[in-house]
């Protein structure tokens, strides 16, 4: 028997345990090994890691890698290799797919994983052993139907889960010129059989009895609609009394009835990636989809009385400051509950890396990108003559401003320091009077008076 400990480090916290650690828990333990999980992300009072291997003392540890993870992963690696340098230290994730080679040349790294790795991950542990540099490994996909179901009471503090992350599928066939999906779960879709997913989930209540809700975290729930409504009708008949939601839903394979088992279902809000509102951009991104799709798609998200989510993207290749106004004006079109601005970070393996090493500059991914809590102080990963790094920082802020986006509130002085910078006091001012911003600071006021007067 070996002990096994498996980290994932995090910036912030999410409240969603990571499933991938989860099953490769579960394969371990069906072999005999004992198994703990150091989930940064989920739970950020999970013991520090020095304390962890105080206690535990094991004989493996893999760590799970995310681009915007990596410094705080790199402080924790010392920790470990400074613990005891003869450790095999497995690492793996959605970072080391696309760097693997540059991670290659760490000598404290015994072994790197690209892909999913449950079929050879008992057999990597039984053997390993330390290396002068790391052993490059790529793991074949699995049968996911022949997986065990994962495993989270190997977590630290899992008695704390309240929300339980369920996959049905993995991987996705499209070819999304920013998305890295394909380099660690491979465009080759493959379905579980959904009984073997509602087995899953009637398992819950025995191992985790705080859940309140599951959220379908596919990489593309909705590519076989026909699947998805069945699996709908099943979670129906079964009267799962769970919150449902979505991470990943196309807005091409939407329909009415979709929707409506959906909201059946106990789900609140759709959400589905938009990318950009520019005909030209959104072009260049190859989603297999069209604006009219995404037009239809949120009309029917609105009219059968359900929350809309949408996502967008500022920086992807042939954007400018001007045609991010052109995606502002279509979210606004959407008519969407939620609006989700990301910028750009072109991850290599990717078409809009090699896109930005011809046409502008890339950082390496692997240099830490997080947009704080404020919105308001960051540094883009990539620019071009035409889009530089401060006009991508203005666009940010300015479809803050303009779609009302209330992430702003948490520093108004700062907000309304970094709108005078960039030339954008009417916007700043249109959001400020906006219904919705005067409604959150009286909440906000009232709050703080209670607490005063307490």
């Amino acid at each position: 028997m070996k002990k096994v400990l498996f980290i994932n480090p995090a910036v912030n916290k999410c409240g969603v345990p990571h499933t991938g650690l989860a099953m490769l828990g579960a394969v371990l333990k069906e072999q005999g090994h004992a198994v703990k999980i150091a989930d940064y992300h989920f739970f950020s009072k999970t013991p520090k890691i020095e304390k962890i291997l105080d206690d535990f003392r094991p004989d493996v540890v893999g760590i799970s890698l995310f681009s915007c993870a990596v410094s705080v992963a790199d402080k924790m690696i010392t920790v470990i290799k400074g613990k005891n340098k003869n450790i095999p230290l497995l690492c793996g994730g959605p970072h080391t797919s696309s760097y693997y080679k540059e991670l290659s040349t760490d000598s404290r790294f015994d072994y790197i994983i690209i892909g999913e790795a449950e079929s050879i991950i008992v057999d990597l542990v039984e053997k390993a052993t330390s290396n002068k540099l790391p052993q490059v490994i790529y793991a074949p996909l699995p049968d996911i139907n022949k997986l065990p179901f994962p495993d989270y009471t190997s977590f630290y503090n899992h008695e704390s889960i309240d929300l339980y992350p369920i996959i049905t599928s993995r991987g996705c066939p499209f070819n999304c010129s920013f998305c890295s999906v394909r380099l660690s779960n491979s465009k080759n879709w493959r379905p579980r059989s959904l009984g073997n997913c509602i087995e899953e989930l009637k398992r819950i209540k025995s191992e985790l009895i705080f859940v309140k809700s599951v959220m379908i975290w596919d990489d593309n729930f909705s590519l076989d609609i026909d699947r998805a409504k069945l699996f709908l009708q099943l979670w129906l008949k079964e009267k799962f009394q769970y919150k449902l939601s979505l991470a990943n839903v196309r807005a091409d394979k939407i329909d009415k009835e979709f929707l409506s088992l959906l909201k059946r279902a106990g789900c609140e809000e759709v959400q589905f990636g938009v990318e950009h509102g520019n005909p030209e951009v959104f072009r260049h991104v190859e989603k297999g989809e069209t604006l009219e799709d995404i037009r239809r798609a949120a009309k029917l998200v609105n009219q059968c009385g359900m929350k809309l989510g949408c996502s967008f993207i500022i920086g992807l290749p042939h954007d400018t400051l001007k045609r991010t106004l052109d995606s502002i004006k279509f979210a606004k079109e959407l008519k969407p509950d939620h609006i989700h601005w990301n910028i750009l970070v072109p991850y290599k393996g990717t078409r809009v890396y090699e896109y930005f090493k011809k046409n502008g500059q890339a950082n390496n991914a692997s240099i830490p990108f997080t947009i704080p809590q404020d919105g308001l102080s960051f540094e883009p990963n990539a620019d071009t003559p035409y889009f530089t790094r401060e006009e991508r920082k203005k666009a940010y802020l300015m479809a803050l401003l303009l779609s009302k986006d209330d992430l702003l509130l948490q520093d108004i002085r700062k907000t309304f320091y970094r709108a005078l910078e960039y030339n954008l006091i009417k916007e700043f001012l249109q959001w400020l009077i906006s219904a919705k911003i005067i409604k959150n600071l009286i909440w906000t006021a009232r709050k703080r008076m209670s607490r005063y007067k307490r």
